[in-house]
């Protein structure tokens, strides 16, 4: 199954005139090396619920980020005839940007719990998301959530063959593990950590006893 996301580019190429500063052209007038700058946004479908979002994720992990990079991804190769994936441009570029090669931040994690999935404690996943820069070209993704190596996530995914796997969207599918305050820990003793979204605008918070009721689905289907 493949997510319907819409990806929205808007390019302009930006370069120094005298003391005017910065003006925006299209890439095709602007000096070969001239900063081209890519403003990025996407539209994921939202989920209504924890159990609607646990069922539309075929991987659910508890781990750390171990390792950062910036790649060039055409995940147009991921697409088939059944995919809903739509790209749109902006700009008298569109044709050319149909197929070019999306500059995304992937991030190596440690998986130290799996709720769901075929990964266990131990393995090493990757999940990517658009935006980051690689020499000249950035894109700038608002949307993009920043993983930290020092803190723990829980994170729901779409995994693929042949790419890095996604997060289902960006308000819902990242959460933050934390210690349980001090001044709840009396009232919460059975729990030594909490989980907390990692977007704020997120109104969904599955809690610990709700992942591993997940995780014991999943072992006894």
């Amino acid at each position: 199954m493949k997510k319907n996301r819409v990806i929205t580019l808007l390019v302009s190429s930006i370069f120094i005139l005298s003391a005017i500063g910065c003006s925006s052209v299209t890439p095709a007038a602007a000096p070969s090396n001239a900063p081209v700058t890519i403003i990025a946004s996407e539209d994921y479908p939202s989920y209504g619920s924890v159990d609607a979002l646990s069922d539309r994720a075929d991987t659910i992990v508890k781990g750390n980020v171990i390792q950062t990079r910036v790649e060039a991804l055409n995940d147009l190769t991921q697409a088939d005839s059944q995919d809903q994936n739509t790209i749109n441009t902006a700009g008298s570029t569109a044709n050319e940007q149909a197929s070019f090669d999306k500059i995304y931040t992937i991030y190596t994690i440690q998986v130290t719990e799996s709720y769901k999935g075929v990964y266990t404690a131990g393995d090493q996943l990757e999940v990517k998301q658009l935006g980051g820069q690689l020499g000249n070209t950035e894109i700038i993704n608002d949307d993009r959530l920043k993983l930290m190596p020092a803190k723990d996530y829980v994170l729901f995914l779409e995994t693929y063959v042949d790419t890095p796997a996604s997060l289902l969207n960006s308000v819902q599918s990242l959460y933050v593990v934390k210690p349980t305050p001090k001044a709840n820990q009396a009232s919460e003793q059975s729990q030594s950590e909490v989980i907390v979204s990692a977007n704020p605008e997120n109104n969904l918070t599955p809690s610990l006893s709700e992942l591993q009721q997940i995780k014991n689905e999943q072992s006894h289907p």
